[in-house]
């Protein structure tokens, strides 16, 4: 039972136990377990891999406690062989041999014991566990032997029935020790180590000095060896002949010398250790064989002696030392009867009578011996005594009789010899001795005080480093719960206002992806986990940034799939239903529909490319450049998320009439435009005025478009772009549709694939790609040259120095003629080197072997296609034959560009003779310059003709615009300023005025001769042809005296009211108008207009017409208009006041055409009541409904 009970509760087998409990706890409540929304042990082989691991844990954990002790049990081992050596003899020194061997064994023993393991073998059942519980050396309890030479010490430890493994390997059970431990045998049991001291280290009494640095030297090295409990106990041997047939005072010298020892121990060792005291030869007491021999093998196994109670605080007390002894020896007197009866032999009956009294001689000193060793004082460590036993190893000698020798000496008898004992091979109360009592309280020995008070001190400060990071930790982890809860509130307050946000956003039925934004950006904004480092704050654990992250994400995802994707979606469609007339922008969008419904084909780049040129050409300019990189960012978001699906179902009928328009454009033309769109490498730059003609080209050419110089051709119509950008595309890009034609135009079998695996019909489907960009570089080319224009002529300086510059040796005309013309010019390149010759003729000749083989198979050549034997190329240079012959020098003389540069030098020479002679006051001189320029235009291609043209028409016009500034000057003095002092803000030019413009002054300006029609007959009437309508300049050469409306139409306006207001040609203004009553209401008894005495009276009777002059001939600046009878109120009429009076009347009547021009209907409603006149004019032009007068504005120049 007690071996089964020992397998049980195995440590081993507890842990496996254990193991397997927590295994199946794991399997059976692991799948319970949930983090979130996640089950991590649901599945069976995370819940194995989970258990393997903590099994995997823990036998790593014991492997290295293993190794640990291994390793420690090794330095021990290491220290003791690496011991101060002994004193080595000489050669002739007999003991050198002996020596020698002790030196080798002792060696060789601990190299064994580096490797060994003790402890109880155990039986069949218990072996197992057994050999799991052997220790290392260093892990056994160690024992000190001390006590006086023949003190039996050895005898004992032989006789102690312990198992002593090395007996075996070694033929001995001690092993000598060397150097340090040289005098004291090494006793290695299963059970503990036990070092037998010699006696002469306890007594001293030989060589002191030496004994002492020895056991000194001795006790430095155990302290040492195991710094932490050196010794687990200490085993002190007094023999019953040291303490019987010893004087007081040998007695007393040699418990001095075993108190100064434990207190040596005490000191050098720093522990506090319980200490056995074992009175050995026992035997050697009259009559102990005699009554313990015969005793059964339990018995004698069985401790005799008493152990004293346990007090950790236990001082020098010895009073429970009488009790307990007397409790042995009443132990013997209680037996003697019985042991009396079962002997027969007297002499043996004697001696057995006689032990217990025999005993009892032991009890005084022995108790002065405990007293005088263990009792404490004040200026010695209490030793820790735990017991007195009584040991017999072997039974040799003759036995003691105190009490016979006290008889002898007190009587003076002849004292009688006991006989001596006859080995019996019997050891009494040893075996359990050691084993239980001794060993088993191997834990009660202290640790070394300094050891463990620098160790508490290295607990302490861990535990105050503990303590600190264990506050911190706190303070941290409350810090991080407080501001992720704060961080947590906030996600949740951002998530409310993006709800809300998301809610106010339009619903998707819309491609406008603006309106988005700020929803997307706020949705975006609540994941930033990995655009952040986790501040401090928030970490220890706690984050709870990426959960919210990740869900913020989610939610960011599914945005961009419910809203974005529909939208886009909707713009592709859009496309398809408006852009019937690009093709090229059509095809896009079928491609990029067919990819949104079918995920098979769905090409994310293809996509991202259309999208971003949409929004390039499409998104209002207002869009800001953040708000663009926004929009482009959402997009690589949902591409990110795999094949973008429409959720919009597929219109079939739009899919199959959009297919059915695009498969009737021609495949040449859909290649090219597919090129177009993916354009040239980025090094192709554009070409333009400003780089080709240098930094002179400012100073006198222009965008006839309004483009800057600096923006010309695009890259793809230069001879670059042509050789290294289209040429190399247009195969793969022919390949790339004819493959993609089938999915995207849903053509079952197009012939195109067969057309793709053969280099002949390939080589014709990509010349007839080429034609077609050909004819649209040169279209390109044509409209860039004919957009080249000279800067405005403004003046004569400006013109002086426009021909200087184009007149000049590094003028920019002839650098950009000749650029223009190797751009155009793809056929017949002379910088060429000779491989790329060559290969021109190579690839012309292969053209025209295509074409013969074409024609011999009965094709048709595809519109545009070129002569036989002449390169495509072809298509551009022919157009712009012209111009390359302009700038190509002739064998027997210069270029032709060269005298128009010429003629141009001789224009400038005119130009600033004339410049200088209207500087004086001088015409310019007579030349023909102006006509042989145009005429040299009239025979030059452009863009030459129309630069020449300019120049011609400046030339002419700038002593007409030097005139005209003269005359500018004039007007604005002479008719301007005084205009502007008698007109501006009167009426009735300016009708809500109340400042009226005296008649007198409008007759100064308006009369006939007056300051307007004076001005124009003396400077302006040679110049305007007034019979257009309006006014206009006349063409004086190829110039005009100035613009059209402005100065010129405020003449006309002048002449107008002349000829309204002063038709008689009088100085004075003057109308004439007739008054008809037409109807007035019943309640007017009677109406009267009286305009400066002139009165106009109908009282519903004959239609009588009244005619009034205006001015009126009493000069009176009053008209009044009267109704009788007058309104309760006392009101009867209206009264007008001023020179313009009448007109300011007219202002506030309803006014009608009447039939003819000079005719008009008029109603006066006054407070309700009205009167209707029909009025005729004397002119045909209704004064008081003059637009020209509104109109009006004084001039300041022309």
């Amino acid at each position: 039972m007690k071996k089964l009970l020992g397998l049980i509760f195995n440590g081993w087998v507890l842990a496996i136990l254990g193991l397997v409990a927590l295994s199946l706890l794991i399997w059976i409540v692991g799948p319970l377990v949930a983090i979130g929304d996640a089950r991590p042990l649901e599945r069976s082989t995370s819940r194995l891999i989970f258990i393997g691991a903590i099994v995997v844990l823990y036998l790593l954990h014991k492997a290295w406690r293993a190794w640990a002790s291994k390793r420690t049990n090794d330095a021990v081992v290491n220290q003791l062989m690496a011991a101060p050596p002994a004193p080595t003899a000489t050669a002739d020194d007999p003991a050198s041999a002996e020596l020698k061997t002790i030196n080798e064994r002792f060696e060789a023993a601990l190299k064994t014991l580096k490797n060994a393991r003790f402890g109880p073998k155990g039986s069949a059942l218990s072996g197992v566990t057994a050999r799991l519980g052997q220790r290392h050396l260093y892990e056994l309890p160690w024992y000190l032997i001390i006590g006086a030479p023949g003190s039996g010490k050895t005898t004992a430890l032989l006789n102690s029935g312990l198992d002593f493994p090395l007996a075996t390997t070694m033929g001995q059970a001690a092993v000598k020790g060397i150097g340090g431990t040289r005098n004291c045998d090494w006793w290695f049991t299963t059970d503990a180590v036990l070092l037998d001291t010699a006696g002469r280290y306890t007594t001293q009494d030989s060589h002191r000095e030496t004994d002492q640095k020895a056991w000194a030297g001795f006790l430095g090295l155990l302290k040492k060896t195991r710094p932490r409990q050196p010794l687990n106990g200490v085993l002190v041997t007094v023999s019953v002949p040291d303490l019987l047939t010893r004087t007081p005072a040998e007695r007393a010298e040699q418990a001095a010398a075993v108190r100064a020892r434990v207190h040596e121990l005490h000191q050098q060792l720093g522990i506090r250790f319980p200490i056995y005291l074992l009175v050995t030869k026992t035997d050697l007491l009259a009559g102990f064989m005699d009554y313990l021999g015969d005793a059964p093998k339990d018995v004698r196994d069985d401790p005799w002696g008493f152990t004293f109670p346990y007090d950790a605080r236990q001082v020098g007390d010895f009073s429970r030392f009488g009790d307990e002894f007397d409790a042995l020896e009443k132990r013997l007197t209680d037996g003697l009867v019985d042991r009396l009866q079962s002997e027969r032999d007297p002499q043996r009956r004697v001696r057995i009578y006689g032990f217990p009294q025999q005993f009892a001689g032991l009890r005084q000193v022995l108790r002065e011996f405990v007293e005088n060793v263990f009792a404490g004082s004040q200026f010695d460590e209490q030793a820790l005594l735990r017991g007195v036993y009584f040991i017999s190893g072997t039974q040799e000698g003759t036995p003691i009789d105190r009490m016979l020798g006290s008889i002898a000496r007190t009587y003076r008898l002849e004292r009688t010899l006991l006989p001596a004992n006859q080995a019996t091979g019997k050891s009494f109360f040893l075996s359990r001795l050691l084993r239980e009592v001794v060993f088993g309280e191997a834990e009660l020995a202290g640790t070394n005080l300094k050891w463990e008070r620098r160790r508490s001190l290295v607990a302490l400060g861990g535990y105050a480093a503990i303590a600190v990071l264990s506050v911190g930790a706190v303070a941290a982890f409350t810090v991080s719960y407080l501001n992720n809860r704060q961080y947590v509130t906030e996600v949740a307050g951002k998530v409310d206002a993006v709800r809300k946000l998301v809610q106010a956003t339009p619903n998707r039925a819309s491609s406008d992806v603006l309106v988005l934004l700020p929803a997307l950006a706020a949705t975006q904004a609540l994941a930033v986990e990995e655009k952040r480092s986790v501040p401090w704050s928030l970490g220890f654990g706690l984050y709870q940034g990426r959960k919210l992250d990740s869900a913020a994400q989610r939610a960011y995802q599914r945005m961009l799939v419910d809203a974005l994707q529909p939208r886009l979606a909707l713009r592709v469609e859009e496309h398809l239903k408006t852009s019937h007339d690009n093709s090229e922008l059509q095809y896009e969008a079928l491609k990029t529909y067919v990819m949104l419904h079918d995920p098979d084909h769905f090409d994310p780049d293809a996509l991202k490319l259309y999208v971003h040129a949409d929004w390039e050409a499409n998104l209002p300019r207002e869009v800001t450049s953040e708000q663009r990189a926004a929009l482009e960012s959402h997009l690589d978001a949902l591409l990110e998320q795999g094949p973008t699906v429409s959720p919009l179902p597929e219109d079939k009928a739009l899919l199959a009439q959009t297919r059915a328009r695009l498969a009737s454009v021609p495949f040449a033309q859909r290649v090219y435009s597919r090129i177009r769109r993916e354009g040239v490498p980025n090094d192709i730059a554009e070409f333009t005025v400003a780089k080709a003609a240098g930094p002179s080209a400012a100073l006198v050419f222009r965008r006839g478009s309004g483009a800057p110089l600096t923006q010309g051709v695009p890259p793809l119509y230069t001879y670059d772009g042509y050789h290294r950008g289209f040429q190399k595309q247009v195969e793969r890009t022919t390949r790339q549709l004819g493959e993609e034609e089938g999915w995207v135009l849903g053509v079952a079998d197009s012939g195109r694939g067969s057309s793709l695996r053969d280099p002949l019909a390939l080589g014709r489907l990509t010349d007839d790609v080429r034609r077609v960009y050909l004819a649209d570089y040169a279209k390109t080319w044509e409209h860039f040259v004919n957009d080249v224009r000279l800067l405005p002529m403004t003046d004569l300086p400006q013109s002086v120095q426009m021909a200087r510059v184009l007149s000049a040796p590094d003028n920019p005309l002839a650098p950009l003629l000749r650029a223009m013309v190797k751009e155009t010019t793809l056929a017949a390149d002379t910088s060429k080197n000779a491989v790329q010759k060559v290969e021109d003729r190579a690839a012309s000749t292969i053209a025209q072997s295509r074409e013969q083989l074409a024609r011999m198979l009965g094709q048709k050549s595809a519109p545009g296609a070129v002569a036989p034997g002449a390169r495509i190329e072809s298509i551009v240079d022919e157009r712009f034959a012209g111009l390359r012959q302009l700038v190509k020098a002739g064998a027997n003389g210069p270029a032709p560009i060269d005298n128009t540069i010429a003629l141009i030098n001789e224009f400038y020479a005119f130009m600033t003779a004339a410049d200088t002679a209207i500087k004086g006051g001088n015409a310019p001189p007579p030349s023909d310059v102006h006509n042989k320029i145009k005429a040299e235009a009239a025979r030059l291609p452009e863009p030459l003709r129309s630069l020449l043209d300019t120049m011609a028409v400046a030339g002419s016009g700038a002593a007409l615009r030097a005139t005209r500034a003269s005359i500018g000057g004039a007007v604005n003095s002479g008719i301007g300023e005084f205009c502007r002092q008698a007109v501006s803000g009167r009426y009735p030019f300016a009708r809500g005025s109340r400042n009226d413009v005296t008649q007198d002054d409008f007759a100064r300006l308006f009369s006939p001769g007056g300051l307007f029609d004076e001005f124009f007959q003396k400077n302006l009437a040679n110049f305007v042809d007034v019979t257009t309508r309006p006014w206009s300049f006349k063409q004086v050469g190829e110039a005009r005296m100035g613009t059209d409306g402005g100065t010129l139409g405020q003449f006309q306006r002048a002449a107008t009211i002349r000829d309204t207001f002063f038709r008689s040609g009088g100085k004075a203004p003057a109308l004439r108008l007739d008054f008809k009553p037409v109807e007035m209401d019943a309640s007017i008894s009677q109406f009267t207009l009286d305009v400066d005495g002139q009165l106009v009276k109908y009282a519903h009777g004959p239609q009588i017409p009244a005619s009034v002059q205006w001015p009126g001939p009493r000069g009176s600046t009053q008209v009044r208009v009267q109704l009788q009878p007058p309104l309760a109120n006392g009101s009867s009429g209206l009264v007008t006041e001023g020179p313009w009076a009448l007109f300011r009347l007219f202002d506030r009547l309803q006014m009608a055409q009447a039939g003819a021009p000079e005719r008009f209907r008029v109603t006066f409603d006054i407070e309700g009541r009205k009167a209707h006149f029909e009025v005729t004019a004397s002119s045909v032009v209704n004064p008081f409904r003059l637009r020209e007068l509104s109109e009006f504005a004084c001039p300041g120049s022309l």
